[in-house]
């Protein structure tokens, strides 16, 4: 029968058995053509009429066999809904286990429909077709015979069918399919609805095990907004007295610290409530230790010590460009300042504000204001001492005599306790709003607004927020620019109901343009990781004639489906790009690429690389900055081939958005793992040097330098945890410094987006042990950038003296009559006095050869010990280090959480008997000299800075 099949020229003799009157002929004929449906679907497509007869025949037998030949004539003709439609009366016949592209196509269309169907509502799945449903729980029960967990896994989360995924969340290796659902799906979800549900279901499934992960646990709490349920969980653990257990709940404090909002994280500490049972004499308990780590002490005390034990700094290059640069432009002061704060950001190393005092005082306006918010970025974290560091620029008294000064103080207040505002900062930060009743007030409020969104970024205080919209009701350009920034800050993420139509409403009244563009912004941040919800507020805004509630529609899909890459939100920002008729709509649509597409770097390159080369030169930075923005820390090279020819661009803000990507991409690469390196700051110097260059050119290559080296070489930017999970506060520092083109001080926000790049080990005291990890890689890929050679004068070279040939004769004369002489006395002169130039010659012959063998012997011997090495406690470990790492075997201390290196983690010591070896701080425990305590300092704040204009305010 096959060869009968195979031997067919034409299907025309079969064809013609559909019109037979027997039932077995047309049976037949069935039969033979849905067996060569695949050549000569053309040729039976003429008849389909007429299969379709025979299967709505209800009083033909065979019915099933003619929709599915019906079906596969369909789908060759490229109607798939056709094609569904027959597979579905097809019943059994359509054989799921077959792989031809027929069925897969078929069974992917249905799935499709399905998700469709499930996602609009309970209308429409009422309304879904029980034919449908049956062939998607086939394709289930398959996935289940086959043990692919996974793919039953994504689709049921299409589907929304959660018993499902509780089905195979049970059936598999539960705890690894419970991490792949947390960490790989759950913010792929584009309901926060089903989000929500598919957290409480992971919670339910976590419960089931005799001993449960905690740390996942609370994890899914934070994500559901229960503290509650979580600090019982850290009472629990502490309250049994295992240290085991105990252990467990510190890195969890610590995960929660980095993961979870101000506004949880306070929840917790004030349900852990007060510890009656603490000793005053007895020191910490473990719950005080918890509630100091959720408030964020422990963790920011850590990083401070790994950033300034670690410094590398070069101050060569900020040397050179202050020398370079026109202090006495706006332009390059505001460079300068920014260069410096990012490359000492959280180092507390403000030397080059000492040193450069002359230099400072040429500042002038909102240099001035940017200058003094710089020390909040360089002493970032210093929550303990942050009103005494900045006690020499605050105002006295409720009275203003350097009003962008003072700001600028207020704005630095906020930078040094971001995302940490205690009640003390965000109640002195509210009082400047109302205080202040003089000309300047502007000034001072616009500084304590951005100050308080830093310190109370995703607390969701509605005092805080009431404070802020009071200053925006002012309708000042200045100080509402900032109180709507603030907003968006202190409200992130929040979807408050009653703030964001304040705020729409306001945007829509006021004339100043300031304003609404901030508003803009604000509302993105409100609607951080929204998803779905933030759809209707998108669609109103799009519809809006004023281009800049446009942009607050730009950047509302920007940050709700940040880190997401949901496709829906791809598309409306890549026709935006290419049709709105505002450049900054177009721009700012084309960077949100970068932040949607943050965890899929490798997709960007390719879908930006034709809008690098628009006509439009918006445009063209747009895709610098999604490039840095995705790829940041990665070294991509697709990326920098795209990069590396807009740095030759005939317009100066696109070299300068090249210049800022290429930094983010390379930072924390050395030569030896990304050659491009050297190349690119060179390339950065030589724009810096050229006379002729543009300001902004300069701007952008000197800030760049800044975000290559920040934090002293120590820092990477961390759009994401060390988890995996998306980082928020670095995420809303990195929208704000995409906006430092128009308004320069909110390139200090970028200091939100660094994420030191460090190995700290913590014991059951939160004391860092001696330890060591080893690593199985070339040393030479990690480590620091060398530092720039300075220009050394060289010292005159001596010209040869001019020798006449008479001259050359007699001195040749002379030689031959002294080689005439007795050798002995040859010999004895020799030995006596030899000439300098032949022991100098012998002595470089027999040093070239002995060197070259050692030099062989060395280089044979590195290429052995170079393999592997071992990282130190509270040392750089780079991310892409990672992967390389391991704990030696039979170590002291061993990681509570496995499968994790890097970032503050929790060790317990399996030989607690013997006395341990603990790093001592570089620290000092005071960094403000007290009257009563004269002993130098390490750190000391900066004398106050003496402008020139301070008078004009006095």
């Amino acid at each position: 029968m096959a060869a009968q099949v195979q031997a067919l020229t034409s299907a025309t003799g079969l064809i013609s058995l559909l019109n037979e009157e027997e039932r077995e002929l047309q049976f037949y004929g069935l039969s033979q053509l849905n067996a060569v449906a695949d050549r000569f679907w053309a040729e039976i497509s003429d008849s389909i009429s007429r299969i379709e007869i025979l299967y709505e025949d209800e009083g033909f037998q065979h019915r099933q066999l003619a929709a599915l030949v019906a079906s596969k004539i369909y789908f060759h003709l490229g109607e798939f809904d056709d094609a569904l439609n027959f597979a579905l009366g097809a019943g059994e016949l359509f054989d799921l286990a077959d792989t031809s592209s027929y069925v897969q196509t078929v069974v992917n269309h249905a799935i499709d429909k399905y998700i469709e169907l499930r996602s609009k509502g309970e209308e429409a799945e009422a309304a879904i077709d029980p034919r449908l449903e049956t062939i998607v729980e086939r394709m289930f029960e398959r996935c289940f015979e086959t043990k692919d967990y996974a793919q039953v896994i994504g689709i049921s989360l299409e589907t929304r069918r959660l018993d499902l995924l509780e089905r195979a969340l049970v059936s598999g290796d539960t705890r690894s399919l419970l991490a792949y659902v947390q960490n790989d799906c759950v913010d792929l979800i584009s309901s926060i609805r089903l989000q929500g549900q598919v957290q409480e279901l992971l919670f339910k499934v976590h419960m089931q095990f005799e001993s449960p992960d905690y740390e996942s646990i609370c994890l899914c709490l934070s994500k559901l907004n229960n503290p509650k349920k979580t600090a019982e969980i850290l009472a629990m653990l502490v309250g049994g007295q295992n240290d085991d257990k105990v252990l467990s709940a510190y890195q969890i404090a610590f995960d929660l610290d980095a993961n979870a909002t101000q506004e949880f994280t306070k929840a917790v500490v004030a349900e852990l409530g007060t510890d009656d049972n603490a000793e005053s004499a007895g020191g910490p308990t473990p719950m005080d230790r918890i509630k100091s780590i959720l408030r964020g002490d422990e963790t920011l005390k850590l990083h401070l010590e790994f950033l300034f034990r670690n410094n590398k700094t070069d101050m060569n290059i900020l040397n050179r460009t202050c020398k370079l640069l026109d202090s006495r432009m706006s332009l390059a002061h505001n460079a300068m300042t920014i260069t410096n704060a990012f490359m000492h950001a959280g180092t507390t190393v403000d030397n080059f504000l000492r040193d450069n005092l002359e230099w400072l005082s040429r500042a002038s306006s909102w240099s001035k204001f940017s200058a003094t918010a710089a020390l909040g970025v360089i002493h970032r974290g210093q929550i303990k001492h942050g009103f005494a560091l900045l006690q020499p620029y605050l105002p006295e008294d409720n009275t203003s005599v350097s009003p962008f000064s003072e700001g600028g103080a207020f704005f630095a207040l906020g930078l040094i306790h971001a995302c940490h505002g205690s009640e003390k900062v965000i109640n002195y930060l509210k009082d400047v709003l109302v205080s202040y009743q003089n000309d300047d007030v502007e000034i001072l409020q616009h500084g304590a607004c951005l100050g308080l969104g830093a310190a109370g970024m995703g607390s969701g205080s509605e005092d805080t927020a009431h404070a802020l919209m009071n200053v925006l009701y002012t309708d000042s350009a200045v100080s509402g620019e900032a109180a709507a920034l603030g907003l968006g800050l202190v409200m992130m993420g929040s979807s408050h109901e009653a703030t964001l139509k304040d705020m729409l409403l306001y945007a829509k009244e006021t004339l100043h343009e300031k304003i609404i563009r901030s508003l803009a912004v604000g509302i993105g941040l409100l609607m951080f990781g929204r998803k779905q919800e933030a759809d209707p507020l998108v669609e109103s805004l799009l519809n809006e004639e004023d281009p800049l509630l446009r942009l607050g529609a730009v950047h509302t899909i920007t940050m709700a489906y940040c880190g997401t890459g949901d496709n829906g939100a791809i598309r409306k920002l890549l026709h935006l790009a290419v049709s709105d008729v505002k450049d900054d709509v177009r721009r700012a649509a084309v960077t949100g690429l970068g932040f949607i597409l943050l965890r899929s770097p490798e997709q960007v390159p390719r879908m930006v690389e034709l809008l690098s080369e628009s006509f439009n030169p918006h445009v063209r930075v747009g895709a610098a900055l999604a490039l840095g923005i995705a790829c940041s820390g990665t070294g991509s090279k697709a990326a920098i081939a795209i990069l590396e020819p807009m740095l030759k661009d005939s317009v100066d803000f696109v070299v300068e958005g090249a210049s800022v990507a290429l930094a983010f991409i390379l930072i924390q690469q050395n030569e030896t793992y990304e050659p491009k390196v050297g190349e690119v700051r060179k390339r950065f110097a030589t724009i810096i040097e050229t006379k002729n260059a543009e300001g902004v050119t300069k701007f952008g290559a000197a800030i760049s330098q800044g975000i290559l080296n920040a934090g002293g070489r120590n820092v990477t930017i961390g759009l994401t945890t060390n988890d995996g999970q998306l980082n928020a506060p670095a995420c809303a520092g990195m929208l704000l410094f995409t906006q430092f083109w128009y308004w320069f001080p909110l390139a200090h926000f970028l200091a939100l987006s660094f994420r030191p790049t460090a190995l700290i080990a913590v014991n059951k005291d939160l004391n860092t042990p001696n330890l060591e990890a080893v690593c199985t890689s070339r040393k030479a890929l990690y480590t620091y950038p060398p530092n720039i050679e300075q220009p050394v004068a060289q010292a005159p070279v001596k010209i040869a003296t001019a020798v006449l040939s008479t001259t050359a004769k007699t001195r040749r004369t002379t030689k031959k009559t002294a080689s005439d002489e007795p050798s002995s006395a040859k010999k004895s002169d020799d030995s006596e006095s030899p000439t300098k130039d032949k022991v100098d010659e012998d002595s470089m012959d027999v040093d070239d050869s002995n060197t070259s063998a050692d030099q062989k012997t060395q280089k044979k011997g590195r290429k052995t010990a170079s393999d592997t090495f071992t990282v130190s406690n509270i040392t750089r470990l780079l991310p892409f280090q990672e992967k390389h790492m391991k704990w030696p075997a039979g170590a002291r201390y061993v990681p509570v959480k496995q499968g994790r290196i890097s970032g503050v983690l929790v060790v317990k010591d399996t030989a607690p008997e013997e006395p341990e070896d603990l790093i001592e701080s570089a620290l000092p425990d005071d960094p403000i000299e007290d009257e009563d305590d004269s002993a130098d300092a390490e750190i000391q704040p900066p004398g106050p800075f003496e402008y020139p204009f301070d008078s004009e305010h006095a």
